[in-house]
């Protein structure tokens, strides 16, 4: 039999975009919702943040949790405010929860203890045309994460274990149905779709990729992913995309049909219906 593996175990972080900023005193950021998750580093300055409802005050060596799907705006606070932006996405999203602060217990504000380190080489490694690159800003992305979930944690000491808390028991207890039930033949298709982006695929061909029958293939899917197959497909497609948009000059044609997408005017209304821009606003955006 194939072993058991965990939600938390499994989820994989995709990297999308990072960028230092150096904003002056009149800097406004409006209201919007974010369709990505953000990690940002405050390196120099105050701003205020808005995150639905909830009014921030960031500063200079903190860093600040923005979860995917929050509706944000930010000001500065004085002279100059300078941050690196981190943003990023989940493999696995269930909705209404915040997958990082609820399985990770990374905290919305977080003093810097080293972290910026991965922010710095992420930066430094995008940058460069390297075959190897993925793999630093890959390992660099998951140990941040992993960082500052150590801030959001009781750690032994001794040990270096984690110390489960009341909250967390109550958590873990909630979710050991759900995570009981994961099958990881699933991820063998996963990440197949995340490598090949472009690929035809329907629930019969990713089925017997898994070597399960349709329903048996699509329940225990939904139940690993959080969501259909051919929903995760559309979204690592679009998330690919996404990604493009922002490290690449490519034109929007080319990007939807590397991205699976044979007409150029469905995959422009799709990417506005997750993301609220069209990819031209959105690589606009995301580069002011």
């Amino acid at each position: 039999a194939l072993p058991i593996l965990s939600v938390v175990d499994n989820i994989r972080f995709t990297f999308l975009y990072i960028e230092f900023y150096s904003m002056g005193r009149t800097w406004v950021y409006p209201e919007s919702v974010i369709p990505y998750s953000i990690f940002r580093y405050i390196e120099k300055g105050k701003a205020e943040l808005c995150i639905d409802g909830e009014e921030i005050i960031v500063e200079e060596n903190q860093i600040v949790y923005i979860p995917q799907g929050c509706k944000m705006s930010c000001r500065a606070l004085g002279e100059s405010f300078e941050f690196y932006s981190l943003r990023f996405t989940t493999s696995v999203f269930y909705e209404g929860e915040d997958m990082l602060a609820e399985y990770y217990g990374i905290p919305r504000v977080s003093v810097n203890e080293g972290e910026d380190v991965y922010f710095k080489e992420i930066y430094k490694w995008v940058k460069k045309d390297s075959m190897v690159k993925k793999c630093f800003v890959r390992g660099n992305l998951d140990l941040l994460i992993g960082s500052l979930a150590m801030h959001g944690n009781k750690v032994d000491k001794v040990t270096g274990d984690f110390v489960e808390t009341i909250e967390e028991k109550s958590l873990r207890d909630r979710n050991s149905k759900k995570n009981e039930q994961i099958d990881p033949r699933i991820y063998i298709v996963a990440d197949y779709i995340i490598l090949h982006p472009s690929e035809k695929y329907t629930p019969q061909k990713m089925a017997e990729m898994a070597d399960l029958s349709k329903q048996r293939f699509s329940s225990l899917f939904k139940i690993n992913m959080g969501k259909t197959p051919m929903e995760y497909v559309r979204e690592i497609r679009l998330t690919t995309a996404a990604r493009a948009l922002l490290v690449s000059n490519d034109n929007i044609n080319d990007i939807a049909y590397a991205c699976g997408y044979e007409d150029t005017n469905y995959f422009i209304r799709e990417f506005k219906s997750a993301f609220g821009f069209t990819p031209n606003q959105y690589r606009k955006v995301a580069r002011e």
